[in-house]
């Protein structure tokens, strides 16, 4: 069964949630190196901004083949991939002299970023109780509290040298990769939900969906803002590593705390796409008075603080968006939309550097505000087709009302199961007498291994290319002896030697009832399996629990009947 912390999570999720502290880590802890880079290399600041253009634009990329390459390895491995790739690069980065060959190895760690990023959040968001913003709260904490200790951390070992930061990334990658392997469990335990193998394709069908293209595009614009900000401000402050580190560790704090209390609260109170726009517009308005005071390093300092609330507020707004914008994979969605807000990533770093050699310090700022207001633009133009966002960030207030449904709440708990060694009459009988259509298979320790259903066994023990129903006829109607003989030799086949399907969809018991209806919905199934964080199965829900679910829940929001009775014509 799934071992709970005081929080009601499970243990893979807290696994998950201690390894992106890590990786976040990383990304903080080379920016207050960035001018002893430059010195040190004899780099120019848009060389530099070199080293975040090609980890976000390998990254960007890469994005669209992860649910392609998490299918096809799972989310643990494809996880630990991940984590092993930015190890390997960011190791080696710390043993070159030449800002080519640094800006070549930040590209590899954007392959191995993207990897574990994508899964990491499609992880928590699946294995997670309590739905899917709170799940994202989780993610958003994670990163908050990474990125505001990394910054300090990669102070005091870029005041060492500048090469202690890419070595102090694989020092922490490794620690991350144990972690992950101690706490997570093993794969099928893990997969919350199984939606078979995705293609390299699945992320542009998916920016068919209005409302995540426009996320993405959003995204896109503001990122311009968001690492001229990350990526060019050290240049402009004055300060050694101590210091930059300093001054981004209150970044991150107040990053990591908006995204968690904040964010939730505006979404309630103003809804999604009102929070955005107001957020990023005031953070047009910092980036603003960066160009402003450009030469006035305490107010560069104090807007790049101040920065950090509004960057915690929109990242959990807009990512909370992306989940519930279009009726994909959680995965797919996760991919569409990070590879468009990577390629803003990509090019707002050189583009920033390359616009103060050419035009003067304060313009990237000025531009980087820009493309933030347009950003808000986009999204406040695209609104009444984001209605679903809306609706479902609003959905907080209703919930006081009509609780959340999850599959926990609904799902059969009394479950029947067999094993691989089971013979086919024994499974018939427990179909027929609990008037089911299909049973999990269980291995010794009853982790779920398959599902076998009445259409497979008939399909089976019939030795001919015959319909159904000329199955029926010529065993229970005439009787036929050879037939007859061969049915009564073959109920006796074990479980095992059937084509029962091996890694059947599945549901953990924090998912919605919404995922529960479209998996059932989308794959045509009558029941789909429930497994707890172990990979044990807990229960079963069948298209006849949703049905009376949302029959109750109908009722309910419509006010007929006293506690959810119809009343009599």
């Amino acid at each position: 069964m799934q071992s709970f912390s005081s929080q009601g999570q499970p243990r893979a999720v807290w696994a998950v949630f201690f390894a992106c502290i890590i990786a976040f880590m990383g990304l903080g802890l080379v920016d207050p190196i960035l001018p002893a880079i430059a010195d040190q290399l004899g780099a120019s600041p848009s060389q530099v901004a070199l080293l975040f253009t090609s980890y976000n634009a390998i990254m960007a990329v890469a994005m669209l083949i992860t649910g392609v390459v998490a299918s096809r390895l799972g989310t643990k491995r494809t996880l630990l991939t991940g984590i092993f790739v930015i190890a390997v690069f960011s190791l080696w980065g710390g043993f070159w002299n030449n800002i080519w060959l640094l800006v070549g190895l930040r590209g590899g760690r954007g392959l191995g970023n993207a990897l574990f990023v994508a899964t990491a959040l499609t992880a928590i968001v699946t294995l997670s109780r309590g739905g899917t913003a709170r799940a994202i709260i989780l993610y958003e904490a994670a990163i908050g509290l990474g990125i505001s200790v990394g910054p300090i951390l990669g102070g005091v070992l870029g005041g060492i040298s500048w090469r202690g930061p890419f070595l102090g990334v694989g020092a922490l990658m490794v620690v991350a990769f144990v972690s992950l392997v101690g706490f997570m469990p093993r794969e099928t335990a893990q997969k919350a939900v199984s939606t078979g193998k995705t293609s390299f394709f699945d992320p542009f069908r998916a920016l068919r969906h209005r409302p995540l293209r426009v996320l993405g595009l959003t995204a896109l614009l503001y990122n311009f803002g968001f690492f001229t900000l990350m990526a060019y401000a050290p240049f402009v402050m004055g300060l050694d590593a101590h210091g930059i580190g300093w001054v981004f560790l209150g970044w991150g704090i107040l990053l990591a705390l908006t995204s968690v209390f904040v964010a939730p609260l505006l979404r309630r109170r103003f809804g999604t796409i009102p929070s955005m726009a107001l957020m990023l517009t005031l953070f047009a308005v910092v980036l603003g008075t960066m160009g402003a005071f450009v030469h006035v390093p305490w107010v560069i300092m104090v807007c790049v603080v101040v920065s950090g609330a509004l960057l915690g507020n929109n990242n959990t707004l807009i990512t909370t968006a992306v989940m519930n914008s279009a009726p994909v994979e959680r995965s797919t969605a996760s991919a569409a939309y990070s590879f468009l807000r990577f390629i803003g990533g990509a090019i707002a770093p050189f583009f920033a550097g390359w616009l103060a050699e050419l035009y003067g310090s304060a313009v990237p700022f000025f531009v980087g505000a820009g493309f933030v207001l347009l950003a808000v633009a986009l999204a406040l133009a695209n609104r009444k087709h984001l209605k679903v966002v809306d609706k479902a960030e609003e959905g907080p207030s209703a919930a006081e009302a009509f609780p959340q449904v999850l599959v926990g709440d609904l799902m059969n708990r009394q479950v029947y199961s067999v094993g691989l060694g089971t013979p086919v009459h024994e499974v018939l009988k427990v179909l027929a007498e609990h008037h089911l259509e299909g049973i999990p298979v269980v291995d010794e320790d009853r982790r779920l291994v398959g599902m076998i259903g009445t259409g497979t066994i008939i399909r089976s023990l019939y030795p001919h290319e015959k319909q159904t129903y000329d199955l029926f006829f010529t065993t229970l109607v005439t009787e036929a002896e050879d037939e007859t003989g061969v049915l009564l030799s073959k109920v006796k086949t074990a479980v095992g030697d059937l084509p029962w399907t091996p890694k059947p969809r599945r549901l953990a018991e924090g998912d919605s009832l919404e995922t529960a209806v479209r998996l059932l919905s989308r794959h045509r199934l009558r029941e789909i399996p429930v497994v707890d964080a172990e990979g044990r199965v807990a229960g079963l829900v069948r298209r006849q629990d949703l049905a009376r679910e949302m029959a109750r829940l109908v009722v309910r929001r419509t006010g007929n009947g006293p506690e959810g009775q119809v009343p009599a014509s």
